[in-house]
């Protein structure tokens, strides 16, 4: 939509809530019956992994402007389009001429895979010299069991996959394009990468270097400073400007580097410090939002001063990038109002810190999603609800449903409403999600002024309203340390059927003649009584989808994309959808895609605005359950099911197998097949938990679809059909004497 922006909206003032709301662990499965699909679900090979960007460099740029971009991730050899959500921005990519040396990965695979600092160079940006030095590291340092031939073989194949993980691309920003966030991938002859965040502003961009005190760079406010803190020998860069004030003005330094991506936190630390004339410190911070520094600063006196970044612990990386806003601009910025009503234009202003003497109102086109999404404004990108109902502000008696709205500046105020209604009312409150740096709290009150619920932060609950009678809702700030100003809306709704979906990845390849596993885990269920249905919309020509469904003992299930043999390479956003039913209606809502990272070993879902799909590639091998189709599991007693790899002539790898989606009480090893064989045989056995959810599963449920998972490095496909029911004439007693 021409005029909007979508984006991590959250991320721009609170980057690790939306990480938090979203970070739902997925619930084993239960059921009497299931079944294994007959779909082919292929990789392209031991040698193709998924292509991933770790960050931009620079990370953003000037409106009217053409940026020449670099890329840092993993898997981006062959990169030949540049993708961007949002109007105003394109870009395209010069292809890389650094290939990854595959012949040392056997022993990096074999040595490395439970190695914190070495197992996952796809998600680390560290120059060859890095990686020489890690595996070196972990040698000497934590006596890891990898002799010196191993040692050279790792090494290469680290470094290599290093100069391979790095591009560049060309990115034109239109006069018209929006400040704020756009999300970009980039389409190899493998797949489409995972996406990263590149920001749009309005400000004189400049580029650091490394430098001293006594060589700063002269800047002249206000500017943008894009920097990334590298490696060199004996530690890490340090960026040095020089900049005139005057006494009494208000400068704030703003630097984003966290908020971009907040897997920085794993070696970033960025520290802003700034000296008076005589290299006296005067200032410094190292942790505002979260990781990323602020500084709100009123110049003594007139003169000269020098501004520095670096990394607070001194280390270089090339993931260190940063953006550095300067000058008297505004920060901690919100809508007011936070909400709009779908379908209608709205005249929108930008509140927050520093924001006198700017001009901060504009008209907001109409939008017609549901939810929260991102906006662009002449400051940059914010969050914004849109709702379904009316628009309503406080001290007016409102018939609900309606979407309750408000702005708070100091502590001790309060905003009253007066609702009326008939019926069940959910109750839900938005303020961290809108930007609020603090939270709410609202009350519900009845007739008689006391109350009957109540809602502390970011949360929802529901409450009946007599038909004549006059209730109302009381908001009120929380304390925070960064400040009272916050913006809230609080959305008042008939009580309806409620599913949260996420889609994993938000990255999908499809392999024409093949299927894609898509995997989809329940965030949400209020209201539903039956199954919950996720299909896909808006797909390419030649790829067509097998709807999962989510049982009401699930929380997960697999979505199954198909390239038929016809379709042709394309790339481009798909809609997972979802509906289900309850006693209150119907719902149909979108799935939220997210990518699935590793921090600090456990898997975290970052939020994107698009699920891209792109059909690219062919298969290396093909594959098949040889055993029967009817497996009768035991509560206590393993069943072998046997998986057949049939290889193409130009592989000659390893492939990994594994079942998933099992029902509770039930579990199977993982296995790989290795290059001189052909077939592996799997154990479905109980876990040593109960099993009885399954064994006693109502058998009017949909049946339970599971996947057998078959594939090399980070592509899995699923094989043949199997359905698993309970063994006939099971004797508990006798089996236990038996056993």
């Amino acid at each position: 939509m021409q005029g909007v922006v979508k984006s991590m909206g959250e991320m721009d003032s609170n980057p690790m809530m939306i990480t938090r709301l979203l970070n739902t662990r997925s619930v084993p499965n239960f059921g009497a019956l299931l079944i294994l699909s007959v779909f082919l679900l292929l990789p392209s090979g031991l040698r193709a992994q998924t292509p991933r960007i770790n960050t931009f460099y620079p990370i953003g740029g000037r409106i009217g402007t053409t940026v020449d971009l670099e890329i840092r991730g993993a898997n981006l050899v062959g990169a030949n389009k540049l993708i961007v959500h949002g109007a105003g921005v394109t870009g395209s990519v010069q292809p890389s001429v650094s290939k990854s040396d595959e012949a040392g990965k056997p022993a990096w695979q074999s040595k490395c895979g439970t190695c914190h600092d070495l197992r996952s160079p796809s998600n680390r940006s560290l120059t060859p010299e890095q990686w020489v030095a890690t595996v070196e590291r972990m040698i000497k340092v934590r006596n890891a069991p990898i002799s010196p031939a191993e040692s050279d073989k790792i090494k290469q194949f680290l470094a290599g996959a290093a100069r391979s993980g790095k591009l560049t691309a060309s990115v034109k920003i239109s006069n018209d394009a929006i400040p704020g966030i756009y999300e970009m991938r980039v389409v190899t002859p493998v797949g489409v990468s995972s996406a990263a965040l590149f920001e749009v502003g309005n400000l004189p961009e400049i580029t650091a270097g490394n430098n001293t005190r006594n060589t700063p760079t002269a800047i002249t406010l206000p500017c943008i400073i894009n920097g990334s803190i590298n490696p060199v020998p004996g530690g890490a860069e340090r960026h040095y400007f020089r900049f005139q004030g005057k006494s009494g003005e208000r400068i704030v330094f703003n630097l984003k580097a966290f908020r971009y991506n907040f897997l920085t936190e794993l070696f970033f630390n960025p520290n802003i410090r700034i000296y008076d004339s005589t290299g006296t410190e005067i200032a410094e911070n190292h942790g505002y939002y979260d990781l990323d520094p602020l500084l709100d600063w009123r110049c003594p006196a007139s003169g000269a001063y020098t501004l520095e970044v670096r990394d607070l612990l001194g280390r270089g990386n090339p993931g260190n990038v940063y953006r550095l806003t300067i000058g008297s601009v505004p920060y901690d910025t919100m809508l007011f109002p936070p909400a709009v009503e779908a379908g209608n234009s709205a005249n929108l202003r930008v509140v927050g810190k520093a924001t006198d003497g700017f001009d901060t109102s504009f008209t907001q086109p109409s939008i017609n999603s549901l939810g929260i999404t991102s906006v662009g404004s002449p400051f940059g990108s914010h969050p914004l609800l849109v709702s379904g109902f009316p628009i309503v502000t406080h001290d007016k008696t409102t018939m609900v449903p309606a979407c309750l709205t408000g702005q708070f500046n100091k502590m001790g105020e309060t905003d009253h409403f007066r609702i009326e209604g008939s019926g069940a009312y959910e109750f839900e409150v938005y303020s961290e999600r809108l930007g609020s740096l603090n939270p709410v709290r609202a009350h519900i009150k009845n007739e008689k002024g006391q109350i009957i619920a109540n809602i502390d932060r970011d949360n929802r609950t529901r409450a009946t309203i007599p038909a004549g009678k006059a209730y109302s809702l009381e908001v009120e700030p929380e304390e925070s340390d960064k400040g009272v100003a916050c913006v809230y809306a609080v959305e008042v709704r008939p009580v309806h059927p409620v599913a949260e979906v996420a889609v994993r990845p938000a990255n999908i390849t499809v392999r024409p003649g093949m299927t894609t596993p898509v995997e989809v885990v329940l965030l949400r269920r209020e209201g539903v009584t039956g199954d919950i249905t996720i299909s896909a919309e808006d797909l390419p020509s030649g790829v067509i989808v097998t709807p999962a469904i989510i049982q009401p003992d699930r929380n997960e299930a697999t979505l199954l994309l198909t390239g038929l043999s016809t379709a042709a390479v394309s790339e481009k956003p798909i809609t997972v959808t979802v509906s289900a039913q309850g006693p209150a209606g119907e719902i149909r809502t979108t799935a939220k895609p997210q990518e699935i990272v590793l921090v600090q070993n456990t898997r975290t879902p970052i939020n994107r605005v698009d699920c891209v799909l792109a059909v690219r590639g062919a298969s290396d091998f093909t594959g098949e359950a040889t055993s029967g189709k009817v497996v009768k599991v035991h509560p206590r007693k393993g069943v072998k099911v046997t998986i057949k790899v049939n290889r193409k002539a130009n592989f000659k790898g390893a492939v990994n197998v594994a079942i998933r989606n099992l029902p509770l009480g039930w579990v199977a090893n993982q296995e790989q097949i290795p290059a001189d064989k052909d077939t592996v045989t799997l154990l479905v056995r109980p876990d040593g938990n109960n099993t009885l959810p399954f064994l006693n599963r109502d058998v009017k449920l949909t049946p339970i679809r599971a996947v057998v998972e078959m594939g090399a490095d980070e592509y899995m496909f699923v094989v043949d059909t199997l359905l698993i029911n309970r063994a006939d004439n099971i004797n508990e007693k006798d089996d236990d004497k038996k056993e």
